[in-house]
């Protein structure tokens, strides 16, 4: 298998809101309860809650959907991810 067929091809950013929104539904008060909950790294969540970073893996997305139990389309939007593709002579 060779880098373009495991290359990741789409990226996960945040719906504005709709984390919160779930975490509050869920009786999630910290970054850490949240942590615990979708298996996701403290840092990573606070990435995502402070809006440090603007996208995440999708694997990621879906674990913290999983978490708060909601599908994640609900709590972020997929995008292709555009990566300049080298060319050979």
């Amino acid at each position: 298998m060779n880098y373009n067929e495991t290359r990741r091809v789409l990226t996960a950013r945040p719906k504005p809101g709709a984390i919160e929104m779930a975490m509050r539904f869920n009786h999630i008060e910290t970054k850490a309860q949240l942590a615990r909950a979708t298996g996701v790294s403290k840092g990573t969540i606070g990435n995502l809650l402070n809006g440090t970073r603007g996208t995440f893996n999708p694997e990621t997305a879906a674990d913290i959907a999983k978490g708060l139990r909601v599908p994640t389309d609900t709590l972020f939007t997929l995008e292709p991810l555009h990566v300049p593709v080298a060319r050979t002579a």
